[in-house]
């Protein structure tokens, strides 16, 4: 990690501590992030508009309420994919009754009994109204693609001071047409004057991927995002292309296939970013290689690469995956695990000998975390190779406290074109699904007051994951 320089650069190990230090510097800086992150919540809870604050609130029953809950991801999941409109009617009236809630307000309350009554008889007039409300709840989360409202979107950000990742959304990927498809909706991102950062992955232009046919994998990997990579260095201004995954399995193409492409003299000297799961185990060997690959890369050429570290979205997905082929899970088999190797990760990732070659993206909502990275990078002397990232629409008022604290923000902003709604459908349910784990500290985060029983327990699960590591 490396409190300063000069002690990171005395000590040995991939995460630059050393069995003989002593614990009261690193305790000092345990007390100190504790202490950011409850300024950051009050800050943000001062600044947070009434809007904002009547949907915090709204939400904070709701993902308190267990029905509450599951009736918010039953309709997202099981009712607005439905497109025929007496389908989603018989539906949406059976998770009515299946899951009644106090948590909604009285007005949503008589409107979600009316429409589970009247949707049956008249789908085509009730459903278009549902599905209205529904996504209004979400709106801000999910991007039109279409202009006017993105670029206005993009501007609004902009005058904020605040960067957009922009991620294109689409179905899941089947044939090489439709990965010809996604590729041209990438490039055209990539060729907008007013976006320069743009996230994709593999499996969204290319088709079929196979890992056991690992060769001939890379070969069809490499051809898109050589396209891509050109692109974006002949963009105006130039963009920023990183590397995005979900699955595990795409792990090890998606290294392979990016060090390989940015091997060559072609892109040697241009900046790129990769997403890294602490969610994973084997992203802290995948981390290492990367970091070392990097140094050598910027040693001969200049270029350098930034790894985005997230937790990691799809565990509900690996487990079932697993459990259905009889594998051992991918991802750690706890919360706190995560927690802790996601600390691990921003050690190794700021350790001085990669100093000139790898920058970091950390991407959190959780405020321990947040103020844990300030505090460490400036005692790192790293401020200017952390960069913070948040989800588009999530936690407003949060996101503008970080900014002011940290002079700078990228948000992660998924993009989708009116023909690829049901895609914006499930990153919505993904979403949902992550945020509204028991452990998860955005769950909390919506009904979270400094100093309560539930504050203390977050910093106390904080605390373990910073000695955990």
């Amino acid at each position: 990690m490396g409190i300063t320089m000069d002690r990171a650069e005395s000590r040995g190990g991939p995460n630059g501590i050393e069995a003989g230090e002593s614990a009261v510097d690193e305790q000092q800086l345990v007390d100190e992030a504790a202490a950011l992150a409850r300024a950051l919540l009050v800050r943000s809870d001062a600044a947070m508009s009434r809007r904002e604050r009547r949907r915090r609130d709204r939400l904070g029953r709701l993902l308190d309420d267990p029905s509450g809950r599951e009736l918010v991801l039953a309709l997202t999941d099981e009712v607005l994919r439905v497109e025929q409109p007496q389908r989603a009617a018989q539906r949406f009236a059976g998770i009515v009754r299946a899951h009644p809630t106090s948590a909604v307000g009285m007005v949503d309350r008589l409107m979600l009994r009316a429409g589970a009554l009247i949707a049956p008889l008249l789908p085509k007039v009730v459903m278009p109204l549902v599905t209205r409300r529904i996504t209004a709840e979400t709106h801000g989360i999910v991007l039109s693609a279409a202009d006017p409202a993105f670029a206005k979107h993009v501007e609004r950000r902009r005058r904020e001071g605040v960067r957009l990742n922009v991620n294109p959304l689409g179905e899941a990927i089947l044939s090489d047409a439709e990965a010809a498809d996604r590729l041209a909706l990438v490039r055209a991102r990539i060729g907008r004057s007013d976006v320069d950062y743009v996230s994709v992955k593999i499996s969204a232009v290319v088709a079929n991927l196979d890992v056991l046919a690992f060769d001939q994998s890379i070969e069809r990997i490499t051809e898109p995002l050589r396209i891509l990579f050109r692109d974006a260095m002949s963009a105006t201004p130039r963009t920023f292309l990183n590397l995005d995954m979900e699955e595990y399995r795409d792990l090890e193409l998606s290294l392979v296939a990016f060090m390989q492409v940015l091997d060559e003299p072609e892109f040697e000297a241009i900046d790129a970013g990769i997403v890294l799961q602490a969610y994973l185990p084997d992203s802290h060997a995948a981390l290492e290689r990367l970091g070392d690959w990097a140094t050598s890369r910027h040693r001969r050429c200049g270029g350098r690469i930034k790894v985005r570290i997230v937790k990691g979205a799809n565990l509900a997905m690996e487990a079932v995956e697993a459990e259905v082929h009889n594998w051992v899970a991918a991802p750690y088999p706890t919360k706190a695990d995560v927690d802790a190797s996601f600390k691990a990760m921003l050690d190794s990732a700021l350790r001085p000998e990669w100093s000139e070659s790898v920058r970091v993206g950390l991407a959190s909502h959780n405020l321990f975390d947040i103020a844990w990275a300030l505090v460490v990078s400036r005692e790192s002397d790293a401020v200017d190779r952390v960069e913070f990232e948040m989800l588009e629409g999530m936690a407003p008022a949060q996101a503008r406290a970080l900014l002011e604290q940290a002079g700078s923000l990228l948000v992660y902003a998924p993009v989708v074109a009116r023909e690829d709604f049901d895609a914006s459908i499930a990153y919505l349910s993904r979403r949902l699904d992550e945020n509204t784990q028991p452990e998860n500290f955005l769950r909390a985060l919506f009904t979270l007051r400094p100093d309560t029983p539930e504050w203390h327990e977050q910093e106390r699960r904080f605390r373990v994951a910073v000695a955990a590591r």
